[in-house]
């Protein structure tokens, strides 16, 4: 009798503490403090990352050319303007006005014009591929340009002529969100040129002009 007594308690016990362990399943302790019948809400973490949007850019830098044009352009200044859209934070298109001010070199220090003996003035259309989602991003760019070369002084006795043509950009570049709006780009490209006439060498990717930007602006 004792023994059944005994494992009708033990039974008893089991079930009390299986009823009181599906209570508390049921009724989640919030902060160690009671039940709580509100639901459970999750607030998802803000999104970091390069800035998806319109961009709006501007700056200045160097250029200049290479193979057969390099010893006689010297290095010039160069400036930009750049509007673009990232619809996604890897993916930029973007709409650029490109231009710049050389000196030929025959002409020695300063050339034969006040501002360049050949101004450059072009604009391009580039899609730029990020290399990380990342604020600091690496990016790739690339597209198609016109441009005009428009020369100036004693330029045309040195076999330089006023010409428009094509070029190819492609390049790299470092973009960083400085907040919310702010935004630096920093990059570097070569411009393979196409139906160039400008100067007295042959159209070849070697003759190109190279480039690079530091440009401010902002993300909205």
């Amino acid at each position: 009798m004792k023994s059944v007594i005994r494992l009708g308690l033990c039974v008893a016990a089991l079930w009390g503490g299986a009823a009181l362990a599906g209570e508390d399943w049921k009724d989640p302790a919030y902060g160690g403090s009671g039940a709580s019948d509100e639901p459970v809400v999750y607030v998802p973490m803000e999104e970091k990352g390069s800035d998806k949007g319109l961009y709006v850019l501007l700056g200045g830098g160097t250029e200049g050319y290479t193979g057969e044009l390099a010893p006689n352009l010297n290095v010039g200044f160069s400036y930009g303007a750049t509007v673009g859209f990232k619809p996604t934070r890897g993916l930029g298109l973007e709409l650029a006005y490109s231009g710049g001010m050389t000196d030929i070199d025959t002409f020695g220090p300063g050339g034969s014009a006040d501002g360049g003996d050949i101004i450059r003035n072009g604009g391009q259309a580039a899609v730029t591929i990020g290399l990380s989602p990342t604020k600091l991003q690496p990016y790739l760019m690339g597209g198609i340009g016109i441009e005009n070369h428009n020369v100036r002084g004693l330029a045309p006795l040195a076999d330089y002529q006023d010409d428009t043509s094509g070029y190819v950009p492609a390049g790299v570049g470092l973009r960083y969100n400085i907040g919310s709006l702010l935004t630096a780009d920093a990059r570097v490209s070569y411009n393979i040129p196409f139906e160039q006439d400008f100067a007295p060498v042959d159209n070849d990717i070697w003759n190109g002009r190279y480039q690079a930007l530091l440009q401010l602006g902002g993300t909205y």
